[in-house]
């Protein structure tokens, strides 16, 4: 049976998702939900059908109850999806896999999850609600991604890897087995991480160190 999906906030993350949704058997999309677009409005073929508070009158308008929230920005994504419960707290948040990544059949992964074109998660990896796995981004067996952490495209790690809950790994970079990412970390492209990195900071460089503290809550996409 095919569900019935919206999309919340339109931008270029939700592009490359419904790319994917596109030629999906089980998920039709209904309509993009966004607070800045115009309610009637075309995005990216898909019809603007309303804003995000009034999301019960939309679930009962256009018979879904099942979504995806397409913001890159790990805190921003938390945050709506918080929104999204308090009116809903039953709303079912899909994971989209492209039909072009490698998921081993014994890896376990959470709900809201976004599976780009040429990632590979190999065995016994685990990853947790609303992740992103860029384009051609690895995760290793055995490796670990907290919730609301993300690979950006290129991104390499190797086994008993693990990443803490909103950090983001930007393009490209590289990170040795047995690795340990704290919480609220960004690692700027290219880098190539060796050794363990305490949360809350900033790394860049090969091999990456830290530049600077990050508050919980800032921004890494601006």
């Amino acid at each position: 049976m095919v569900k019935n999906v919206v999309i919340f906030c339109a931008g270029p993350h939700a592009r490359v998702l419904l790319d994917i949704l596109k030629e999906s058997t089980i998920f039709k999309v209904v309509g993009i939900i966004d607070s800045v677009l115009g309610i009637g409005s075309l995005f990216y073929g898909y019809q603007v059908i309303g804003r995000q508070n009034e999301l019960i009158k939309l679930a009962e308008t256009y018979n879904f109850n099942s979504g995806f929230v397409a913001l890159g920005d790990n805190y921003l994504r938390e945050k709506v999806v918080d929104e999204i419960l308090t009116q809903k707290n039953d709303f079912d948040f899909i994971t989209i896999i492209s039909k072009y990544s490698y998921v081993s059949d014994t890896s376990k992964i959470g709900v809201g999850n976004a599976i780009m074109p040429g990632v590979i998660i190999n065995s016994e990896a685990t990853i947790g609600n609303h992740c992103i796995l860029n384009t051609n981004s690895s995760l290793e067996h055995n490796s670990v991604m907290e919730d609301f952490s993300s690979l950006s495209a290129g991104v390499t790690t190797g086994g008993y890897f693990k990443l803490g809950r909103y950090s983001a790994i930007a393009l490209g970079v590289t990170i040795l087995d047995r690795t340990t990412i704290g919480e609220n970390v960004v690692v700027g492209s290219g880098s190539l991480v060796t050794k363990d990195l305490e949360s809350h900071g900033l790394y860049y460089g090969s091999p990456a160190k830290r530049i600077r503290d990050r508050k919980p809550f800032e921004r890494f996409l601006k």
